[in-house]
């Protein structure tokens, strides 16, 4: 259970020593779903504070180091929900949130699996709000047969299945930047799509300025949570033991005006409407979940809020704020040194179709 989930009884700290005596006096509606399906609790995870960072470098109980080079970062902000997963010797399902990509995001960098479905599937009841209007709760595992498995026993949605899924790769935006691994292994992954005659495969053309939506993003994310924590951002004593990557993020949100929070909104419901425009021809989209493959921790030290972050972001943030459901799993062997993943996004309440279509990627990127 990550560490902003309400577990009663147990230390809840957000990632926060703001939060480092905080009992919680009930659990979150999550974990109480878990606990009726006969789930055992195994503990909780570290994350990036407050849930506010993508490369899982500034949490309570430090950095979270990766399970293939512990050199290298985790992802964040559920860096230690894709880690536990990684390491557990059997099949575990993790709980994580994610408000720009903080599920898929540290499943990608940490080789496991990672989902965020389709946006108040799973309720976010007893969580540490980052940004209400983004905020997703997600579920991390080691397989897709265990991601599928998990999903329709805590939510109940049939899988939606198709003899051959029509699958689109939108251009532009959405591939350029790839470093030399992710762009090896995701090109490689599609043309083992086009050849196996179990997909429909086509190119997406993405024109549209898809950065506007990732600075609308941003804006809304920290003006949300500034406010929710005003009080943190207050205090001077609490303020000196924040990281200071958090810190900066969250002044920036305290000086973000209304008028440019209202502008914000109105572009989110932009993204509501234009980002399912990419499937109207298709069943699901692909695309690399990340442009890069985990960066070293000594790299982000310093350097949180800069361009590494951008890139771990870029193909996530888009269906947080559309709300639409999306699933990382790795691209297995692929000759990089580090894992690589491809995303699958699905229109709004196709939730069932992404993990089946998922599903059927799995059997055939990993067949021995």
């Amino acid at each position: 259970i990550k560490d902003n989930i309400f577990f009663a009884g147990f230390p809840t700290t957000d990632g926060s020593r703001s939060f480092s005596d905080f009992l919680p006096p009930a659990n979150a509606r999550i974990v109480d779903l878990l606990l009726g399906a006969g789930c055992v609790p195994l503990g909780k995870t570290n994350l990036h504070e407050l849930a506010l960072g993508v490369t899982g470098t500034s949490g309570y109980g430090g950095p979270i180091h990766n399970p293939v080079d512990p050199s290298r970062v985790s992802g964040g902000s559920s860096g230690g929900s894709a880690v536990s997963v990684a390491l557990s010797k059997g099949p575990i399902v993790s709980i994580g949130s994610d408000t720009g990509g903080s599920v898929r995001i540290p499943a990608a960098l940490c080789g496991v699996c990672g989902f965020k479905p389709s946006q108040r599937l799973l309720s976010t009841d007893g969580v540490f709000p980052l940004s209400p209007t983004l905020d997703h709760l997600g579920l991390l595992t080691k397989t897709i047969p265990d991601m599928s498995f998990a999903f329709r026993a805590l939510t109940g949605v049939p899988l939606a299945r198709k003899a051959k899924p029509r699958l689109g790769v939108p251009t532009r935006y959405f591939t350029e930047d790839m470093d030399d691994a992710v762009s090896k292994s995701f090109l490689g992954a599609v043309d083992r799509l086009r050849s196996s005659g179990e997909f429909e495969v086509k190119d997406v053309p993405a024109e549209g300025d898809y950065a506007r939506y990732s600075r609308a993003r941003a804006v809304i994310t920290v003006r949300e949570s500034s406010l929710f924590y005003e009080k943190i951002l207050r205090s001077p004593k609490l303020r000196r033991a924040m990281h200071k990557d958090v810190l900066s993020l969250m002044d920036g949100g305290l000086k973000t005006g209304i008028t440019e929070y209202m502008r914000c909104m109105g572009l989110r419901g932009d993204a509501v409407r234009e980002a399912p425009r990419l499937l109207t021809d298709v069943d699901a989209l692909i695309m690399p979940t990340c442009l890069i493959t985990a960066p070293s921790i000594d790299e982000v030290l310093g350097n949180e809020t800069g361009k590494i972050r951008r890139l771990l972001l870029r193909n996530t943030e888009l269906f947080n704020m559309s709300g639409l459901p999306a699933l990382s799993l790795p691209l297995g062997k692929t000759g990089a040194s580090m894992p690589t993943a491809l995303q699958v996004v699905g229109d709004h309440g196709e939730d069932g179709l992404v993990v089946s279509v998922a599903e059927k990627l799995w059997t055939l990127l990993h067949a021995r």
